[in-house]
């Protein structure tokens, strides 16, 4: 098995067409639709040094784990995250719920017409609203839940153990997380998560989210032992990371609400490392 260093070089090495295309492009770019082709690359590099070592797929978790309940939880997990982010942006007064995309009135849930939800986005009670929501994001979830496992083949089923094996766990998984906020950095200074502050954003701002979401990942992965946990993690981060930006409007993608976000989900990625060491 190639070296966490060798995969890194031969990582990097076979993203480079996809960053000078980012580059050299004349005309605006999708950010979204360049970081899905993207993804695949962790996969793909990790399966072809595998199948190099005659070890093949065999060597992936790739079955439903030990506890596959938690593969709900992983969806679950980053929706709840960016609802909390909500709260405590308007709670400190950063920012403010849009009301003219999501109205509640008389126990009824007016939707703007710019809203589109699997369920339709005419009036409707609260709980058809949740569920319309949750429809939706599942749906989005499964469309990327392919570029999602290639990505975590690379990040996590190839390149955590041989990391933590040799740094220790928390250093191990806050290497990995650096390694992949710096491969994210080319798609952020194109526009990807921060258009507003790509700079910031590509230096500062995703590195410290691809540790945090890193280590969080990686406990679901030990958690359930399927790379399938870490893969609809993965998803249901990225479909579930409009919510805020949604609801708060401009205010959404501001740096002081973006700072909130950071701080929670590394207030998390600090309990799953607490929980990790205790073998929870």
């Amino acid at each position: 098995m190639t070296s966490w260093s060798g995969y890194l070089l031969i990582l990097f090495a076979a993203t480079l067409p996809f960053y000078l295309v980012l580059f050299k492009s004349s005309s605006e770019i999708d950010p979204d639709r360049a970081v899905r082709r993207q993804m695949w690359v962790p996969g793909l590099v990790a399966i072809a040094l595998l199948s190099y070592s005659g070890l093949g797929l065999a060597a992936l978790d790739l079955g439903p784990g030990d506890r596959p309940w938690l593969l709900l939880a992983a969806f679950l997990l980053p929706i709840v995250m960016e609802l909390v982010l909500v709260i405590a942006a308007v709670r400190l007064n950063l920012a403010a719920v849009d009301r003219g995309l999501i109205l509640n009135r008389d126990g009824w849930v007016t939707l703007s017409p710019s809203i589109k939800l699997l369920l339709g986005s005419d009036k409707q009670t609260p709980f058809k609203f949740i569920l319309n929501l949750l429809a939706t994001l599942a749906v989005a979830a499964a469309f990327s839940l392919l570029f999602s496992l290639a990505e975590e083949i690379g990040w996590r089923g190839y390149l955590q153990g041989p990391l933590t094996e040799r740094f220790s766990l928390t250093w191990g998984l806050v290497l990995n997380g650096v390694f992949w906020g710096i491969w994210y950095i080319p798609v952020v200074l194109k526009g990807y998560r921060f258009p507003e502050f790509p700079r910031l954003g590509a230096y500062v701002f995703m590195p410290v989210f691809t540790i945090a979401a890193g280590i969080v990942t990686g406990w679901f992965y030990w958690l359930t032992g399927s790379l399938w946990a870490a893969a609809i993690l993965n998803a249901s981060i990225k479909v579930s990371a409009p919510i805020s930006e949604t609801v708060l409007g401009d205010a959404g993608t501001s740096r002081r609400v973006r700072i909130v976000w950071l701080w929670l989900w590394s207030a998390l990625a600090g309990l799953a490392l607490t929980l990790w060491y205790a073998g929870l």
